[in-house]
């Protein structure tokens, strides 16, 4: 059982419950229900129908694997799935209107970061079993991106992610949905299928998360920023060579 197992399983999911959210206002107002709930409060009995088919053979996969269980408890993983599925539904319209976009931002975040990253990745990826994954925007690249971009305020966004870091596994399911709503309604992508697997690892290995949502964040503001200093560089340098060509 790897991560990637976990990913394709939530990707799944998300691809199929897009599609619902944003053309049926009844299935939003079911998978809702599942907001900041455990999965089995009586409250998201209805919510079963549309998110268990996607766990039943990862959990299966999970449990005939030890070291599956340690990192991904049951509990856990299918609080995630159904977790993710109540903040698809709770999109402001903006953002079901927005349905494919977000691969291509992630995809624009990939290309700017991977170069700075590869040789990192390559030393690492024997001994971090997340590594082949961090291509794939984690929640702290998303905030970090939507800050350099001006979307969303730099020191009130990395103190609710701090804060959210610290939260335990209830904690983070409470004030998740709450963030989230607010960068959709600054019309910042987020990456579902990836949320749902970090908070699939969140009982188990909180840390490793955590840690890896703040150096997302932080990696990806130099990261933009260097890019940026770049391009403005590169212009200042094409208009004096401009200039002393007309001279």
């Amino acid at each position: 059982m790897t991560d990637k197992e976990v990913l394709r399983a939530a990707d799944r999911m998300v691809k199929h419950l897009q599609e619902r959210v944003r053309d049926e206002p009844a299935v939003r107002a079911v998978l809702r229900r599942a907001s900041g709930k455990r999965v089995e409060d009586p409250a998201v009995l209805p919510v079963h129908g549309f998110v268990a088919r996607y766990l039943d053979r990862l959990l299966t996969s999970i449990e005939e694997d030890e070291r599956a269980r340690w990192r991904f408890p049951e509990e856990d993983v299918e609080r995630a799935f159904y977790g993710v599925a109540a903040m698809l539904a709770a999109q402001p319209r903006q953002a079901r209107d927005r349905i494919g976009g977000e691969d291509e931002d992630t995809t624009d975040e990939e290309d700017t970061s991977t170069a700075d990253q590869k040789a990192t990745d390559t030393e690492d990826t024997e001994r971090r079993p997340s590594d082949p994954l961090r291509r794939r925007s984690n929640l702290g690249a998303a905030l970090g991106k939507a800050v350099t971009r001006g979307r969303l305020n730099a020191d009130t966004t990395e103190e609710r992610l701090h804060l959210l870091c610290r939260q335990s596994v209830d904690g983070a399911h409470a004030q998740l949905p709450r963030l989230i709503l607010h960068a959709n309604d600054k019309d910042v992508p987020i990456d579902w299928g990836r949320l749902a697997l970090d908070l699939s690892r969140w009982g188990a290995d909180r840390d490793s998360v955590a840690k890896e949502w703040v150096q997302g964040y932080h990696r990806t503001i130099e990261t933009e920023k260097a890019g940026r200093d770049a391009a403005l560089a590169k212009k200042n340098s094409t208009d004096d060579d401009s200039e002393d060509q007309a001279a």
